[in-house]
Order: structure tokens, then sequence, then C-alpha cells
């Protein structure tokens, strides 16, 4: 385990690992029909604006290219923030979303619980959890997973700390 981490670690930084469905299916039930949701990151494959319309959910989608969340202001009305955002800017995108005053989910390594500057960020605005039951695989020829991915969202759910389960891959 300590020698793939040191591995992975070494690796360049590999920013597109799009989320496989069955890390989506846990969180329906904690959206609402009537809320439009804004997938920020959609590379124009995302899994996260798939399965939202599949299950009647309004989404508006943004490509990287076209514009850029960290920066750009949205013309056009959303409710909340539903992303896998590229772990290398993980901190940007929390703290964009705190400024952005909205509820949000982002899909986040849990170790994103850690650290100084994310500690005071979820102190003064708060910070709720889904925590999945098992770590998600984003490569599908790597068999070893050694990280947990959990939802990190604010304005969501009722409780800070919500566990749910993950059913099989709904491919």
């Amino acid at each position: 385990m300590k020698k793939a981490m040191i591995n992975y670690m070494k690796q360049e930084k590999n920013d597109e690992l799009y989320t496989p469905r069955e890390a989506i299916y846990p969180i329906l039930k904690y959206l609402e029909k009537d809320k439009i949701y804004w997938e920020c990151t959609d590379y124009g494959e995302s899994n996260i604006s798939k399965v939202l319309v599949e299950n009647g959910f309004k989404v508006i989608a943004t490509r990287k290219e076209e514009f850029d969340f960290l920066k750009d202001d949205a013309l056009f009305k959303y409710d909340v923030i539903i992303t896998n955002p590229p772990y290398s800017t993980k901190d940007k995108f929390i703290k964009r979303c705190y400024e952005l005053e909205k509820p949000f989910m982002l899909l986040l390594p849990l170790t994103a619980l850690e650290g100084k500057q994310r500690n005071e960020l979820y102190k003064k605005y708060g910070i709720e959890l889904i925590i999945l039951n098992k770590r998600i695989n984003f490569m599908k020829d790597k068999k070893n997973v050694w990280f947990n991915t959990s939802w990190f969202c604010r304005g969501i759910a009722d409780k800070q700390l919500n566990f749910e389960k993950v059913e099989g891959t709904h491919e």
C-alpha cells in the first residue's frame, strides 16, 4: 500500500478522472427535482450530468475550455454546484464554492478534510459529508484504489455525517 502511494505521488498529475456512475447513485436521494444543478467541469463525458438527467434532474454543464469556474461568473440561473473537481486544484474549488454562496457537492478524497486552510473554511461555513462505504475506482485498468472519495457538501444534507452504500456499477 505504501509503495503504491509513493508511486502514485511520483506520477505526472492526471486530473481527468471521470466519475463512475456508481459514485453518483447514492446521492440522488439528497437532490431535489425542482433545482437546477450546475456541473461546472463537464468535459463532455460527465457521468454526473448523464445520471442526473436520466433521473429527471435539470442540469447545466459547462466545459472547462468554454468556462473557467474558478474565474468566470455564471450568467445563467443555477441552484446547486455539483462536480468532481480536479484534485490538484481542490482548494481553489472549495474556496470558490463558498464564495458563490450556493449549495454544493464536490466529490473529493476524504483526505480533503485535512489542511489548515480547508479546516478554517469548514469551521467558518460548515461542511456536510456523504461518505461512501467503499473506494471508487476511477480507472478501469487499476484494481487497487488506495483512497476513499466522498461527497463534500454544503446546504444539501440534514446531518454533517451521512453514510451511503455504493451498489454495483450500474453500467
